[in-house]
């Protein structure tokens, strides 16, 4: 009888589980042991329940500490001799970068990177030296490096942080595929979409959205800057921010101030319930400078919502250009504008591309991309 392989996965941060749901269930099914390797709250504790996998808790710190770093390195490799894994799959800048170094340490004979994104991209000076270096480490320590976009990998290979034979890319990309039964537009309820509009104040109203992360890399500042434009002309829109506002990443603490205090701006904050609030939202737009592959817009797809992102990294791979979506450049408040002016007065385009939408997202179903998983495990 075939010996159970053992399958640690890690994050940095609890709250990243959200990035693999259903993942570990799906391994432990094929026969894998899986256990999380995150630091101990109620979303790992939680998250372990639900997949039926074991969590190895330890203490990291997200930002740079060289002695805290040094402590968590050994912690890892600690949890590694005691565990002894046959493949540990880590994704997330630190967790990754110490996690694979104790893989290599102690001796764990297949070792994954999953590059979620190349965190140096929007950095400058000696600090994106230093991460371009840990970068380097990371994939320095593992057999294979699994980037969630096409753009992602080209990032990497231009910038040599890994090479073509050990990176690689599963079919058009994602860390961990769309739920299409979850997200699913027969499944909300006109009554519960109804009542969100009703409690939100957006009845009425042609809603543009956005649902993730509140930080200045998703685009924020272009997106009040286009919608305050089109607003001037047209006070029959709204602006739904579904997301925490996190202030350790927005460099205008005004702006924060300014969408709360916009009468036709609605931050309800976080949500769990992600496709109700896609519902109910007749445009996404995510300007993101860049992201690892742009989730929320394949969601946002498969609800059969047009979306408007960038051409950056990530973001380009997650939405099809013309087909379901428009893609602006950069940063490029005038091109934003036209894009949400355009989605706003034409109808027919509007439910073109939500209908190209839903066929979209079926490239990205948790299925494909758990099975290409499975390959790089048993490679």
């Amino acid at each position: 009888m075939e010996k159970q392989k053992k399958l640690i996965v890690g994050v940095t941060i609890p709250g990243s589980v959200y990035l693999m749901p259903g993942q570990l269930k799906y391994f432990k099914e094929l026969g894998y042991k899986t256990y999380l390797l995150a630091p101990k709250s109620h979303y790992s504790i939680d998250y372990c329940e639900r997949e039926g996998c074991e969590l190895l808790p330890i203490k990291i710190k997200r930002d740079i500490s060289i002695f805290h770093d040094f402590l968590s390195l050994f912690q890892i490799i600690f949890v590694f001799l005691k565990v002894r894994p046959d493949i540990v799959n880590l994704g997330t800048p630190k967790v990754s970068l110490l996690g694979l170094i104790a893989a290599k340490i102690t001796g764990v004979k297949r070792r994954i990177y999953t590059c979620r994104g190349l965190r140096y991209e929007h950095e400058h000076g000696r600090f994106r030296k230093l991460l371009i270096l840990m970068e380097r480490i990371t994939v320095s320590c593992a057999h294979e490096v699994n980037c969630i976009s096409q753009s992602v990998k080209e990032l990497g290979l231009r910038d040599g942080i890994f090479s073509e034979s050990k990176s690689s890319v599963i079919h058009k990309g994602s860390s961990n595929g769309i739920n299409l039964t979850v997200f699913d537009p027969a499944k909300v309820s006109e009554e519960s979409k109804q009542n969100l509009r009703k409690d939100l104040g957006l009845e009425g109203y042609f809603v543009f959205g956005f649902l993730g992360r509140i930080i200045d890399r998703k685009g924020i500042q272009e997106l009040y800057d286009a919608f305050l434009e089109l607003y001037e002309f047209n006070k029959n829109i709204r602006l739904l921010m579904v997301g925490p506002f996190e202030m350790s990443q927005i460099s205008n603490k005004n702006l924060v101030e300014l969408f709360h205090n916009h009468e036709a701006v609605i931050c309800p904050g976080r949500t769990d319930e992600v496709p109700l609030h896609l519902s109910v939202i007749d445009a996404f737009v995510l300007p993101a400078w860049w992201e690892g592959f742009g989730n929320v817009l394949v969601q946002a797809a498969a609800m059969g919502i047009p979306v408007i992102s960038t051409n950056g990294t990530g973001t380009v791979d997650a939405v099809s250009h013309g087909y379901n979506g428009i893609l602006i450049p950069v940063k490029d408040v005038d091109s934003l504008v036209v894009a949400m002016n355009k989605l706003l007065k034409n109808d027919d385009l509007r439910k073109e591309l939500g209908a190209n939408g839903v066929e979209w997202a079926k490239n990205f179903d948790n299925q494909i991309i758990w099975q290409g998983i499975d390959k790089l495990y048993k490679k």
